[in-house]
């Protein structure tokens, strides 16, 4: 508790003297993120839409994924993705670390309830839980959760550094999911 409090003031110091971007994380392994998300869902995006909260004081932006399979979890055939930011009557809100899908993206996602209950899921850890699957020059497909604009505190050095994320075959992280949540 001690060493997340500690954290905390680190963090915000930075980000009071302008030393850190917009958006700082303490980054989560694979394992972990699988351990955190009541589902994660390999998929692909097909359709987006945003708009305001009832409140009329935040953005969302939605996109619904057709499931292609379940790596934790069971999911029906399609999912709905609740992230902040994006476009709704002329305005727009810009959240970093947060990556918008378009449609026919295909994706990892590592997800859990949405905090309002509304249905919808949300990534875990923010863009952490988010890995966009891509074809290699080779063929093999891979995912990277790397997103520019985004901090990482490494505890090990004590600082703040640019956040890399992670890059690895898709089989990879596949296999680090299953181990991490087999009983």
């Amino acid at each position: 508790m001690r060493i997340l409090h500690t954290r905390n003031i680190l963090v915000s110091l930075l980000l009071m003297a302008g030393l850190a971007t917009a958006t700082t994380v303490i980054p989560l392994s694979v394992e972990t993120l699988a351990l955190n998300s009541s589902h994660v869902l390999e998929g692909q995006a097909t359709q987006s839409w945003s708009e305001w909260n009832q409140q009329h004081t935040m953005i969302f932006t939605y996109t619904k994924f057709q499931v292609l399979r379940a790596l934790k979890g069971s999911a029906p055939g399609v999912v709905v993705v609740k992230q902040m930011g994006g476009s709704a009557e002329g305005y727009t809100q810009r959240v970093a670390g947060v990556r918008h899908w378009v449609s026919g993206e295909h994706a990892v996602l590592f997800l859990r309830p949405s905090m309002a209950r509304d249905g919808t899921m949300e990534v875990t850890g923010l863009m952490q839980g988010n890995f966009l699957v891509r074809r290699a020059a080779n063929g093999e497909l891979t995912v990277s959760n790397g997103l520019p604009g985004v901090s990482a505190y490494e505890a090990a050095s004590n600082r703040i550094a640019g956040y890399q994320g992670s890059a690895l075959r898709l089989k990879d992280l596949e296999s680090r999911v299953r181990k991490a949540v087999q009983p």
